[in-house]
């Protein structure tokens, strides 16, 4: 059974469900709890055994789970101090190894699990040396929205009252409005400078061109378009 995430931007990132050990890396910590609880409740949907948490820093909220998770389902999760031999079950969760000398590599030799997705910081030591893991890197970009980034991927996404959302969902209506315009005007018409982006904004939304430089800017801060060499890349 395919335990689907019901998010497009994580799904794509993660290659869900493909990889099965992933290592998300972020110093930002309540994004890093945000998204293991997300993961958790997704999993916790179609998984027939049992799920273990391992939270090594002692600070992972569990309301973040008890907010998402149905009352039936929180009885599958098995919260644990450290990891321990033998651990056999759906997934396992690790939540801050650096912050304790446990090295992943040689400690993971022995769980029996579908799925390993561990939470730490960026760079993380307890992953040192290991292999196999795919790993995705978490940074803020404004007002909720965070870049996910591997080696050949980015995407967006947005932590919206204690849960995961696409991100163009928690845009104010006028930046969303532009981005649509901008991606039309790719569409259309090719690459194109920041100067006629300034064009195509004002023209189309009726706003001056220092309000239109001023959107272009915002929608750079999000992430939602890049300038390159004075390009603009949606």
């Amino acid at each position: 059974m395919k335990c689907s995430l019901e998010n497009e931007a994580l799904e794509r990132i993660l290659v869900w469900p493909y990889n099965r050990r992933i290592a998300i890396l972020s110093n930002y910590e309540y994004a890093k709890q945000i998204l293991q609880a997300f993961l958790i409740s997704k999993i916790v949907k179609c998984a027939s055994e049992n799920i273990y948490l391992i939270d090594y820093s002692g600070r992972f909220r569990s309301e973040l789970l008890s907010n998402i998770v149905g009352h039936e389902k929180l009885e599958n999760i098995v919260y644990l101090e450290k990891l321990i031999n033998g651990i056999r079950g759906y997934s396992l969760h690790i939540h801050n190894p650096s912050e304790s000398n446990v090295r992943i590599g040689s400690s993971i030799r022995n769980v029996d699990v579908e799925f390993i997705i561990i939470t730490d910081y960026s760079p993380s030591k307890a992953l040192k040396g290991t292999k196999g893991f795919l790993k995705v890197y978490c940074r803020k970009r404004k007002d909720g929205i965070y870049e996910l980034k591997t080696f050949t991927d980015k995407v967006l996404i947005a932590v919206s009252e204690g849960r995961i959302v696409e991100a163009f969902k928690i845009l104010p209506k006028y930046l969303f409005r532009a981005l649509s315009l901008l991606k039309e005007a790719a569409a259309e018409y090719g690459n194109y400078t920041v100067k006629d982006a300034v064009v195509i904004v004002s023209a189309r939304m009726n706003v001056n061109k220092n309000f239109a430089r001023k959107i272009i800017s915002d929608l750079v801060s999000y992430g939602f378009i890049e300038v390159n060499k004075g390009y603009v890349i949606v």
